[in-house]
């Protein structure tokens, strides 16, 4: 005969009683229950450092560059779904991408480190070039008048020289004084190499000059950043959205811009790997080249469309006003990087 628990919860006469619960482990810290990886109570890991290298430096990799299954999960709809990422941020779904911050930061990091390494192989082959005699590139043997000799001149008159003649500003002190001097010199040196320097010197200068740019490059784009999401502000000020609202579409916009590098060099790349063996691929490799490009202008005007909900016309214009002002930002960054750029040594 089965036996029946008795109405009071004690288990019935002989049967073997319940192994006793575990005990729930307590935070080191402020000894309240541990329910996860952190405690509710005071927020402490419940993983110091005291463990395997390996999985400190995993935790070191996903903290930094938030390498898992959310790279997928954000590069994807990025590059392929116009304004995806914004919408989904500011609907509260947030969990399964990369951080804005990050996003922009690293992408530009490696964008630009890719377009460095291309200019560099470009300017080695440019090496290898030997300019007709007489021309422009070949030298005129002749010293240029304005940054030889170690002066600068201007309307035949010395402006600054290092030893004679270096710029002192009395408000600064003597080491911030030298270090303008020295940019000064810098800047003369390739000033001079550029106007009279034969090949072997046009070519160090345009190096110098032009992995300079590139240097100053993500410095400029993270100056440009809150301005242009301050000029997204202005346009659509109707709109009552919070400037952090912006901002998250700038940073995605030039997360985008800076995949669309990526993804340009990677088909450049690709043509001077693959058309040497295949020819016909040239003509397939150039239509995707200018379907990249295409792509970028389409997908940031769907972007805005999709974000801000306008009409086509106004949005066409707004985007077309935005287009502009940004134009004028980037060519003023442009232009303070080319300025820095030739201070290099």
């Amino acid at each position: 005969m089965q036996s029946v628990p008795s109405q009071t919860g004690n288990p019935p006469p002989g049967a073997a009683p319940d192994p006793p619960a575990a005990p729930s482990p307590a935070c080191a810290n402020c000894g309240a229950p541990l329910y996860g990886k952190y405690c509710y109570a005071c927020g402490q890991p419940t993983e110091g450092l005291v463990r395997h290298f390996g999985s400190v430096l995993s935790d070191v990799a996903d903290s930094v560059l938030n390498v898992d299954e959310r790279i997928l999960h954000t590069l994807v709809p990025l590059y392929l779904r116009p304004g995806k990422l914004t919408l989904d941020y500011f609907a509260g779904k947030r969990a399964r991408y990369v951080t804005p911050f990050r996003l922009v930061f690293f992408l530009a990091i490696i964008a630009f480190f890719a377009v460095q390494i291309t200019v560099r192989s470009g300017l080695t082959r440019y090496a290898h070039f030997e300019a007709p005699p007489g021309s422009a590139a070949a030298g005129t043997g002749e010293q240029d008048r304005h940054f030889a000799n170690g002066d600068i001149t201007f309307n035949g008159k010395v402006v600054w020289n290092r030893q004679s003649k270096p710029l002192r500003l009395a408000w600064l002190p003597d080491f911030a004084d030298d270090w303008f001097n020295d940019l000064i010199e810098n800047a003369r040196v390739n000033l001079h190499d550029f106007s009279s320097g034969n090949p072997a010197q046009i070519k160090a200068a345009a190096t110098r000059v032009t992995l300079g740019m590139f240097s100053v490059a993500p410095t400029v784009l993270f100056v440009l950043l809150p301005i242009f999401a301050l000029i997204l502000k202005i346009f659509y000020v109707f709109k009552r959205r919070f400037y952090m609202e912006h901002l998250i579409v700038a940073m995605h916009s030039h997360a985008f811009l800076m995949f669309s590098i990526l993804v340009l060099i990677a088909l450049s790349l690709l043509r001077g790997w693959i058309t040497p063996h295949a020819a016909w691929m040239g003509v397939p490799f150039s239509l995707l080249h200018a379907a990249a490009w295409i792509w970028i202008f389409i997908y940031l005007f769907l972007m805005q469309k999709r974000v801000y909900r306008q009409g086509w016309f106004m949005t066409g214009l707004k985007f077309c006003c935005i287009g502009f002002c940004y134009s004028i930002l980037v060519t003023f960054g442009l232009m303070f990087a080319a300025l820095i750029s030739l201070t290099g040594a």
